[in-house]
């Protein structure tokens, strides 16, 4: 059987993870940038890594219409965010991103990555909060507590990657391919 492993990464984490998986698999590893849902075709066990950021998954669309195209194939899906995975619920964040049908075709699995905060999209949101208030000058936006703490921490890093909990996702890949060898014998 082929297995494939396509990441979507803004920070890195998910890449990282990606990489890591592919390793551990001994299978290519490719940016969902540079694949079409034609090079799918060969594959039986399809990786998708996505990038979790503000509720939202990278590349879901895509990764939706890719499953879609396919959905016989084995489709395991990563999430990469900063949330904790035992502690958040991942039902409306997939739902948002996700049909019904596609979240019924796929794998899933929840990792923790890392942060930069110097490369955090901080102005964004203080431009946004400009924007919705009407202010003239961000010097003026009133900052929650979040948004205090976020420009406390501007310039550090927080990694919570754990390459070890990607066991779970070998794991079900391994059990696939020893019931693939089964169905052979």
């Amino acid at each position: 059987m082929e297995i494939i492993v396509i990441h979507s990464s803004r920070y890195g984490s998910t890449e990282k993870y990606a990489i890591e998986i592919s390793k551990k698999l001994r299978c290519p590893v490719v940016d969902s940038a540079q694949v079409s849902v034609e090079d799918l075709a060969s594959y039986d066990i399809i990786i998708l890594g996505t990038c979790l950021l503000e509720g939202q998954l990278s590349d879901a669309a895509m990764y939706e219409q890719w499953v879609k195209q396919y959905p016989d194939k084995h489709w395991a899906l990563f999430t990469v965010g900063l949330s904790n995975p035992k502690l958040t619920d991942f039902k409306d964040i997939l739902d948002n991103n996700f049909e019904d049908t596609t979240i019924e075709k796929v794998e899933l699995f929840h990792y923790r990555g890392a942060i930069q905060y110097k490369r955090l999209l901080l102005m964004e949101s203080l431009v946004s909060k400009v924007k919705q208030k009407r202010l003239t000058s961000i010097d003026y936006v009133p900052l929650d507590d979040d948004n205090e703490r976020l420009l406390r921490k501007y310039g550090t890093t927080y990694d919570f990657t754990d390459k070890e909990n990607t066991i779970l996702l070998i794991d079900w890949v391994n059990k696939i391919l020893r019931n693939e060898k089964e169905l052979e014998e």
